[in-house]
């Protein structure tokens, strides 16, 4: 993890709530990570990027797209500035955004390995 700082997907535990600044700040960490990785690759490989690093890229794609998730439709982690549900439904969108974090997680991990090899 010291190879990526702010990353620490740790912080989304599953009874994280929905305003908890620091699993959102550790996803856009994330996200930012893999959206650099992204370009970096492609600069250096240019025309040939999806050849030469096509296993990253998906891996990257698939980080920035499960961290995506997470803003819409309901706003997790404050990574959305859209209002948080009415309170009937507060715990059913911890839920959802905690199995959301989750596959997040996954999907970094899956990114970590990836890149590394």
């Amino acid at each position: 993890m010291d190879a990526h700082p702010g990353a620490d997907l740790d912080k989304c535990a599953m009874n994280a709530s929905l305003d908890d600044a620091g699993c959102g700040a550790a996803l856009i960490a994330a996200e930012q990570v893999a959206a650099d990785t992204e370009r970096r690759l492609r600069r250096k490989g240019a025309e040939h990027a999806d050849l030469l690093y096509g296993a990253a890229l998906l891996a990257a794609g698939a980080v920035q797209d499960g961290i995506d998730r997470l803003r819409h439709p309901i706003p997790c982690y404050g990574l959305s500035d859209a209002p948080q549900p009415p309170p009937p439904l507060h715990a059913e969108a911890e839920g959802i955004c905690a199995e959301g974090a989750d596959i997040a997680k996954g999907e970094w991990q899956i990114f970590l390995t990836t890149v590394a090899l």
